[in-house]
């Protein structure tokens, strides 16, 4: 179990802590920020705390998990700080009761997957926590670290959140190319599963 305290606000901050943190775990062989989202902003995810829903659906503008490697076989676990699931989760059984197939949901609802890798998402993910207020200040307490930023960008975040169809690859990628991909690669459903050796 990894000890890690989630903040209340900007799940993309919260999965670059938990990647930075568990780094230097040996059982770790690959972590990877990943972020679900659509050209509409519309993602149903299930099983999560903030549903008011008996299944816990919320449909979110994006969401962003981490998924780890184990060094010892071909599996993955998912960990989703919003998630009533167990912590982590095998990526199987998180892909089947939150996520859930698109062809469940109308085409407006269907989740694209933009991967980054682990060590290149803390390389050079920034973000000046702008979409975290509004015109009377912050929508909820802010982080008490200083935001974070790289030498080229104080705020990329809209890189990372914004998918257009034109980007969405619909055959897997490799590591070697996420490594050269500052923003990552963007998966739909079939090559995202392929990728993390998912079983629908």
């Amino acid at each position: 179990m990894i000890a890690f305290t989630p903040l209340s606000t900007g799940y993309e901050e919260n999965v670059y802590k938990l990647i930075e943190t568990m780094m230097g775990n040996s059982s770790v062989a690959r972590l990877y920020a990943v972020f679900i989202s659509n050209p509409l902003k519309n993602v149903p995810v299930f099983f999560q705390k903030s549903s008011n829903c008996v299944n816990g659906l919320v449909v979110w503008d994006y969401h962003v998990i981490a998924i780890e490697r184990l060094a010892v076989g071909n599996s993955y676990r998912v960990y989703d700080l919003d998630s009533t699931l167990s912590f982590p989760c095998d990526a199987t059984q998180y892909w089947r009761k939150a996520i859930r197939s698109n062809s469940e949901f109308p085409p407006k609802y269907e989740r694209y997957f933009r991967i980054v890798d682990g060590d290149v998402y803390l390389r050079h993910f920034a973000s000046n926590r702008s979409h975290m207020r509004e015109a009377g200040g912050w929508l909820a307490p802010p982080p008490v670290y200083e935001a974070i930023s790289t030498a080229e960008s104080t705020h990329n975040l809209p890189n990372y959140i914004n998918i257009s169809h034109a980007e969405v690859c619909l055959h897997s990628c490799s590591d070697d190319q996420l490594e050269s991909s500052p923003f990552g690669r963007v998966l739909a459903e079939d090559a995202f599963c392929s990728f993390f050796n998912i079983t629908p």
